[in-house]
């Protein structure tokens, strides 16, 4: 009753006043009273309906207000237009902090419509598919990546389905592509670049050939020397091979040594740090340097500083002997060796082990940390190594936030410096 009660009081109050002027002989008096009231009252109501049509066609008129039934109108029509603004406002914003966050994932993702044209895309898959923004919106992402396996793939849309590739924008990125479906038909083209996870499965699957391998030729030299022994009447036959015999365990036993100093760096996050005096450390590199080259090489030490280091002080021994031990067996007779610690002007420290080896050809030098990477596979175990040591290294000094640089010359030697930083370093007293 509440609507009601206004419209219906001015109808009565009309109707009496009417009735009352007819009564007093002006009856035609009366009537067009009541007429004129009946139509000023549907003239107010067909105004206020084109004021309400109006604001109701374009948000950016002003306020409307009123009295009576119309004010009860405008008010609860303003309310609801400022709820619906107000949704209206955090759907949008929640809509471009989506689509902020979407453009910054390091993924590519494109949206596609029903005919498979793109409608949107982020900044990653530019960079990973070569798309572009202003001129590829509403193009056939088949025209644009041109490429049989990815037509087959995406025509047979199988969801479970992951599509492997390179990248258009260069062959040396590998990309997992995906389909992930969307409301309206549409789908959303997901690409991540997976060339880091290829090169550590093929890293993995080289490691276990070179272990295999490596496992496989002492131990069947070692089976065979035993089949013989079978059939040796003669003692001094079977004494003449354990030497070979015994080169071919302690083989085992190093690689076997290093595969578990590998395992230990990778499964302790976190190193137990101490004090470690790095002249000391040095000094007794040397003097095993003199004692391993049996004095068939020139050694020289160079103490720079007496600065110490906070770090594992067993760790840093195997990397730094690891670099020693390999300058004396890659050194020939005669040749020099120098081992040098000291510290820079920005606080840094470094250790140095300087070599006149025959030197490495410029291209094997980023791969020399590899694990079972040799530049010449025949020397190498002709000298006794693993193929391990570098690697060691570089995982023991990137968990002392260090770095290692080489530097080498092919013919004139090499130099390998493990480069410690400020924070690292105990300045001497």
């Amino acid at each position: 009753m509440s609507f009601w009660w206004r419209p219906l009081s001015f109808l009565l109050g009309l109707s009496l006043l009417a009735s009352l002027l007819a009564m007093g002989k002006s009856a035609g008096t009366g009537w067009m009273l009541f007429a004129a009231g009946l139509l000023v009252y549907l003239l107010y109501h067909l105004r206020q309906l084109a004021r309400l049509t109006a604001r109701l066609a374009s948000e950016d008129r002003p306020t409307l207000s009123s009295d009576g039934l119309w004010g009860d109108v405008y008010y609860r029509l303003e309310k609801l237009l400022r709820a619906r603004q107000s949704l209206q406002q955090k759907i949008a914003a929640d809509l471009e902090q989506m689509l902020e966050a979407t453009r910054s994932l390091p993924d590519g993702v494109v949206i596609l419509d029903q005919d498979n044209r793109i409608v949107w895309l982020n900044d990653a898959a530019t960079r990973l598919l070569g798309l572009s923004t202003k001129r590829d919106l509403g193009q056939f992402v088949l025209y644009l990546l041109r490429n049989s396996r990815f037509g087959e793939w995406l025509g047979a849309e199988d969801l479970s389905r992951t599509l492997t590739l390179e990248s258009p924008t260069s062959r040396e990125h590998s990309l997992s592509l995906q389909i992930v479906p969307l409301p309206r038909q549409q789908k959303m083209l997901v690409a991540r670049d997976i060339t880091e996870l290829t090169r550590v499965e093929a890293m993995r699957r080289d490691f276990v050939a070179n272990v295999s391998h490596e496992l496989r030729t002492p131990v069947t030299v070692i089976l065979g020397f035993l089949e013989a022994f079978e059939d040796m009447p003669d003692a001094l036959d079977f004494q003449k091979h354990i030497p070979l015999m015994r080169e071919q365990s302690e083989r085992i036993r190093r690689l076997v040594d290093d595969l578990l100093a590998l395992a230990k760096l990778e499964s302790e996050p976190d190193t137990k740090d101490e004090a470690v005096d790095v002249p000391a450390l040095v000094r007794r590199l040397a003097d095993e340097a003199e004692t391993l080259s049996q004095g068939k090489l020139q050694i020289s030490l160079s103490l720079e500083s007496r600065a110490r280091l906070i770090g594992n002080g067993q760790e840093l021994y195997s990397a730094l002997a690891n670099l020693v031990t390999n300058a004396v067996r890659y050194t020939p007779a005669g040749g020099q060796i120098g081992l040098r610690w000291g510290t820079a002007e920005n606080g840094c420290a470094c250790f140095t082990v300087t070599d006149t080896g025959e030197g490495i050809e410029a291209q094997h030098l980023p791969r020399l940390t590899e694990r079972f990477y040799r530049v010449d596979r025949g020397r190498s175990r002709a000298t006794g190594g693993t193929g391990l040591g570098l690697a060691i290294v570089k995982h023991v000094l990137q968990r002392h936030q260090a770095r290692l640089k080489i530097e080498s010359t092919l013919g004139k030697g090499s130099a390998f410096s493990a480069h410690f930083p400020a924070e690292r370093v105990i300045p001497a007293s």
